[in-house]
């Protein structure tokens, strides 16, 4: 009972400002996107170019160290070293490396279509590191919070 009402408690605390970054940052990004869209021969032009792709990904990153802020001011220390700071240094790396994959099949056009299928495999593969350091997080800290979780909190 006592860890459902830190669960709660939490949720209460965190949800209304990481709703606001929610909202905040992908907004601008993808207005800018849309932008980079319609701009004629902008390196090609279109939704997934040199331009926007790292730009929604850099968007991502911020939310994270966003998000690790706010978080880093309402856990203790050791519970946000321990649980939190993991999850977001996965999440940010995850944002990084397929921009870095997408720049390398671009520069090596013969292997477009091998950096297109370890871009799938990577965000497999940190989709599911991400969830095994969220089950981690949940064994030491039965009252941690997902961001998903987060997200999806709606105050009543």
């Amino acid at each position: 009972m006592n860890t459902l009402l830190e669960k709660n408690a939490r949720l209460n605390l965190l949800g209304p400002p990481l709703k606001k970054i929610q909202r905040l940052i992908p907004i601008p990004v993808l207005v800018l996107a849309i932008i980079g869209w319609f701009i004629p021969d902008f390196w090609k032009t279109g939704l997934f170019t040199l331009f926007s792709l790292p730009l929604l990904c850099l968007g991502g990153v911020v939310r994270e160290i966003m998000r690790l802020r706010i978080l880093k001011r309402h856990l203790p220390a050791e519970l946000y070293q321990e649980t939190v700071l993991k999850v977001g240094r996965a999440s940010m790396i995850g944002y990084f490396v397929p921009v870095l994959l997408f720049y390398a099949g671009d520069l090596f056009p013969q292997y477009s279509g091998v950096a297109f299928a370890m871009i799938l495999i990577w965000v497999l593969v940190i989709t599911l590191f991400v969830s095994k350091l969220n089950a981690t997080a949940k064994q030491l800290d039965p009252a941690f919070v997902t961001m998903r979780e987060i997200e999806q909190y709606r105050k009543k």
